[in-house]
């Protein structure tokens, strides 16, 4: 048996793609030596990425440590909402408080994204003005022993528009939906189509889409998958065509983006999949 390095299969075997050219000649010279045409090239790779999703107690003793540090964090920032000026000074009031929580900071760039900045995923500047009659999506999780935390909270205005409610609420379903279908023996692929399916129901209520199976309409306002895997790495290392385990840790977190309204809303938890279906860590 031959172990390299190789690219996730989604590239290598299905599009031939290479990120990094130096392993494929790794394996071509061995096909040399060995005058073999094909060699198992994504043993490595894939098992030890199996071995990562499935969580030792210790780790996820360490994932609920980052979640309890986040939550709390979170928590300050919710209290003090309306004082806050500039996304930025959210943004360091979480860092301030993963910190004296005992974290080793921010396991990921934080996102703290008020009104039409929500719309653009993974905006990371978190420097414009607070519109305190806009909703804000705080993506943030902390840092504990080099394991990380992974929640998203989406904070409404004090008074929330009637609209600003129902999109929140609709996620807040899909979400609810999501959570009963995250198990042993399900598919990461197969429950995504189910999750979107969901979510494309909610669309059309929202007046959003009038299709239920337009994915391209579908995918204008729900644009990520619901899920990835947690752990040392905020998205971590996992086989998605594989069903999931226990002891797997997952996040769940459905969102709806809406750039001619300006404004979005996402709501993530962090979630161990156990023998009988699963506990939200973060709840």
């Amino acid at each position: 048996m031959v172990y390299v390095q190789s690219a996730p299969p989604a590239y290598d075997e299905h599009h031939g793609l290479y990120p990094n050219p130096a392993p494929r000649s790794v394996i071509e010279k061995v096909q040399k030596l060995t005058h073999k045409s094909k060699i198992d090239d994504t043993t490595l790779t894939r098992t030890l990425a199996y071995k990562r999703s499935v969580k030792q107690p210790v780790e996820i003793t360490a994932i609920e440590k980052a979640i309890e540090i986040t939550k709390r964090g979170l928590d300050t920032v919710t209290k003090k909402y309306d004082s806050y000026v500039y996304e930025y000074e959210i943004e360091a009031e979480l860092s301030k408080q993963f910190r004296l929580g005992g974290g080793g900071g921010h396991a990921f760039s934080p996102i703290v994204a008020n009104g039409a900045h929500a719309t653009t995923l993974h905006y990371v500047a978190n420097n414009g003005s607070l519109v305190h009659e806009l909703p804000t999506v705080i993506d943030v999780g902390a840092d504990y022993s080099h394991y990380a935390a992974d929640i998203t909270r989406t904070i409404l205005p004090s008074n929330p528009t009637a609209r600003q409610q129902k999109v929140y609420d609709a996620v807040k379903r899909v979400q609810q939906h999501a959570l009963t279908l995250l198990k042993p023996g399900v598919t990461m692929h197969v429950y995504e189509q189910d999750v979107e399916k969901a979510m494309a129901k909610e669309l059309v209520q929202l007046e959003l889409i009038t299709d239920e199976s337009d994915r391209q309409a579908i995918r204008t306002y729900f644009p990520h998958a619901s899920s990835h895997f947690l752990g040392l790495d905020v998205h971590d290392a996992g086989l998605y065509e594989k069903p999931l385990e226990p002891n797997m840790v997952v996040t769940c977190e459905p969102g709806i983006y809406i750039a001619e309204e300006q404004f979005g809303v996402r709501i993530e938890d962090d979630v161990l999949i156990t023998e009988s279906g699963n506990r939200v860590l973060s709840a």
